[in-house]
């Protein structure tokens, strides 16, 4: 459910984008991606990513709770989202945005449309609906000032459920049994004395590839 919820932020996002499947957003993201893990790496390594960007995380919970089902209620459940903007005019448009904010949107507007798209939002999943919590600027780092990136941090609240495991699904029962031995080689035995070293005859129970083979049929209740 956390990888899901973390690719249902990004998926929204992605659907209200002006190529997406329900646009409502004058611009498209070019970078949807899970949260790197650490920024200065992220932007050293990975230059080829273009914005407008987002990325989601899991943030942990605040509370665990186990029903008398079994069932594990997670309570508290953060998770964080960035947008990132960038923009060579300078510093002031990388949050407010260019002369054409369709085309060069700042942070500031990644961060409120994306609050407003997320916010009650339940994704589509059995969660209860997404709450804003946080809307934080990400103190720019050396490398961010030098891409000229600025990013802004929302965080969201949610509940979900985690459903109890169990043991014997997926187990049938088990009727037969057959194993393949690879004997190594010993002296005295030569399945084929024309052919160079020494050949194991083939398994009592037919030709194969084994050296050795055991089919064993477990009496059944």
């Amino acid at each position: 459910m956390i990888a899901a919820i973390e690719l249902a932020m990004i998926g929204a996002l992605a659907a209200a984008g002006a190529d997406g499947s329900d646009p409502v957003l004058g611009y498209g993201y070019r970078t949807l991606e899970t949260y790197p893990a650490d920024w200065d790496e992220y932007f050293r390594e990975k230059t080829d990513w273009n914005a407008p960007g987002a990325w989601a995380v899991f943030a942990g919970a605040t509370s665990l709770s186990l029903t008398g089902g079994g069932t594990i209620l997670v309570e508290g459940a953060q998770f964080g989202l960035v947008v990132g903007a960038e923009n060579l005019r300078g510093e002031r448009e990388t949050r407010h945005g260019g002369p054409d904010p369709l085309n060069e949107p700042g942070s500031y507007r990644l961060a409120l449309d994306a609050l407003a798209i997320l916010s009650g939002n339940p994704l589509g999943l059995p969660i209860r609906a997404l709450e804003p919590k946080r809307l934080l600027l990400v103190r720019p780092s050396a490398l961010m000032i030098e891409r000229k990136a600025s990013l802004i941090a929302l965080q969201f609240e949610t509940t979900f459920e985690i459903d109890p495991l169990d043991p014997s699904a997926g187990i049938e029962d088990l009727e037969k049994v057959h194993l393949d031995w690879d004997v190594p080689p010993f002296g005295g035995v030569d399945g084929d004395p024309v052919e160079d070293g020494i050949q194991l005859p083939a398994p009592a129970d037919g030709p194969g590839s084994a050296d050795a083979s055991d089919h064993l049929i477990l009496p059944q209740e």
